[in-house]
């Protein structure tokens, strides 16, 4: 088949090097292995019935986006704070005291119901961070976790 014109000429040589430009920038797109967005890191949380899991746990500093997701029966919260100590705990020995974390304590995100997505953005300095759940017994039994920014 012979094309006649001399658009339609252009246009058949140029249409596989839109195809092809497309593809690449849709394939080196699907390549990223940890997310950053635009607005800093992003770390994936999963918090279920006595465990936290962090998709990574070192960040560089500045913008940080923790996507917080609940994959237990129960309702879980997770607190940031900046400490490398172990966390103070209410005369109960069963919760953290947060009062007395209040000045290193940088957010907090509740994940309400199973199933629950909530994202908090922070602003980090390079430390060590510790996410914990201070609902009565998970932070003993083990819901926390810690974030390391360099």
């Amino acid at each position: 088949m012979r094309l006649r014109t001399p658009l339609l000429r252009r246009a058949a040589r140029i249409t596989p090097c839109l195809l092809a430009c497309a593809f690449t920038v849709f394939a080196l797109s699907a390549c990223s292995s940890e997310p950053t967005s635009a607005t800093g890191e992003v770390v994936h949380v999963t918090v279920k019935d006595f465990h936290i899991q962090l998709s990574r746990t070192h960040v560089r500093a500045g913008e940080v986006r923790l996507v917080v997701e609940n994959r237990g029966p129960d309702t879980h919260e997770v607190l940031v704070a900046r400490t490398s100590e172990a966390l103070p705990l209410r005369p109960d020995n069963i919760t953290v005291d947060e009062d007395a974390l209040e000045p290193v304590t940088l957010g907090d995100v509740e994940a309400e119901s199973p199933g629950t997505v909530e994202v908090l953005r922070l602003k980090l300095r390079p430390g060590r961070y510790e996410l914990f759940c201070n609902m009565a017994g998970h932070y003993l039994g083990g819901v926390r976790a810690r974030l390391v920014v360099s």
